[in-house]
């Protein structure tokens, strides 16, 4: 199918970028994180950056405990769900399962309101992202993947950076990277991360996805099926979306590079217990390693071993190497955002100014300095 100008026109308004809040313990880190990651979303996509066709929109699915994180969403011009959990967790029949979701992962069974995404079928295509990250360039070749045919189809295909070198299928349900840290060495099969997932809406997955919930098949220390397991927030996202692709949909999703989507920085290599020899956490013979990839042709980011900008890591930017950059370019964006609304503020901290640009006083959480929203 060649791409005319109608279809770029009919495709503008069709995806879209979810993100969940759970709790809102941290209003102005939230309100921060959502500001700069929707300016860096906006940034990467059309009409801003004319290298993407793609425009998008911003929708936030809120837990009822978390409505107080509502207002700022709603200043940034995001569409907001109030969701409850999609599931009644005292109605899990695995008994394990139902006895200490609630208990693990980041957010308990609450990071289950990600499957929301699955029901936005007014588009064709639905980014969820964690709030801890950042798109960096475009993501054409990912939506015209999944929205295109034959010869246009494998053109963008080919331009897309897959792990292992897999092929591509004909029809993409999602793409999504793996998180090889969590992971046993030597373990089948590994988690998929679950801050970054592009997904084509579905009912009757969100249906499966219950059902397989509630079906409650989770073994302890295992995982899903006995099988999809091992490894922090298995019982959530992490492992349910590798059960659920790995195991009930094979073939149908993609494994991107992850030193060019949902970049973390992260080590391949692991020593074993036994001998202390290093070796490719993906069980492979080689290994790429995210930590050298030209920062140019990195896609997002997800600031998880590289710490939260809000954080203000100064022992990690005084380094040479990708987490500066990941963070010098997170606070470049902030500033943008706040210059382009009018609400700059001129600070005199000078701590690390290249990077954190005046709004760290100092290291942790207390130093960071947000965005004032009422300045005007």
């Amino acid at each position: 199918m060649r791409v005319t100008n109608f279809l770029v026109i009919t495709f503008l308004f069709l995806n879209n970028v979810a993100i969940s809040i759970t709790s809102c313990s941290q209003g102005d880190i939230i309100a921060d994180a959502a500001a700069v990651l929707k300016h860096s979303i906006h940034l990467s996509s059309y009409p801003s950056n004319k290298q993407s066709k793609y425009n998008y929109q911003m929708v936030a699915f809120v837990h009822p405990e978390a409505t107080a994180c509502i207002p700022p969403l709603q200043i940034l011009n995001y569409e907001i769900h109030i969701k409850d959990t999609p599931i009644d967790v005292s109605q899990i029949r695995g008994d394990f399962l139902r006895e200490n979701v609630q208990q693990t992962g980041c957010c308990g069974e609450k990071e289950y309101l990600k499957l929301y995404a699955y029901t936005l079928v007014n588009y064709k295509i639905v980014v969820h992202l964690d709030l801890d990250s950042l798109i960096l360039q475009p993501l054409d070749d990912l939506f015209d993947s999944m929205l295109l045919d034959g010869v246009d189809k494998k053109i963008s295909d080919s331009k897309i950076p897959v792990m292992h070198g897999n092929p591509v299928p004909e029809k993409v349900e999602a793409y999504f990277t793996r998180d090889y840290n969590m992971a046993n060495l030597g373990k089948q099969y590994i988690n998929i991360q679950g801050g970054f997932l592009v997904i084509r809406p579905n009912l009757q997955y969100f249906e499966e996805y219950k059902e397989a919930i509630l079906e409650g098949d989770f073994r302890k220390g295992a995982g899903w099926k006995n099988k999809y397991g091992g490894y922090f927030g298995a019982q959530q996202i992490q492992g349910l979306c590798s059960y659920f692709f790995d195991g009930l949909h094979p073939g149908t999703a993609v494994e991107l590079n992850r030193c060019y989507y949902n970049a973390m920085n992260d080590n391949p290599r692991k020593a074993r217990r036994k001998d202390n020899v290093e070796i490719c956490r993906d069980n492979r013979d080689n290994c790429e390693d995210c930590r050298e990839t030209d920062f140019s042709k990195i896609k997002s980011v997800h600031f998880t071993l590289c710490q939260k900008p809000w954080t203000c890591p100064i022992y990690l930017v005084k380094r040479p190497g990708l987490c500066r950059e990941y963070h010098k370019n997170w606070f470049r964006i902030r500033q943008d955002f706040e210059r382009l609304e009018n609400i700059l503020e001129v600070s005199s901290e000078e701590m690390e100014m290249d990077t954190f640009r005046g709004n760290c006083k100092g290291p942790g959480n207390g130093n960071y300095i947000p965005i004032n929203f009422t300045k005007n």
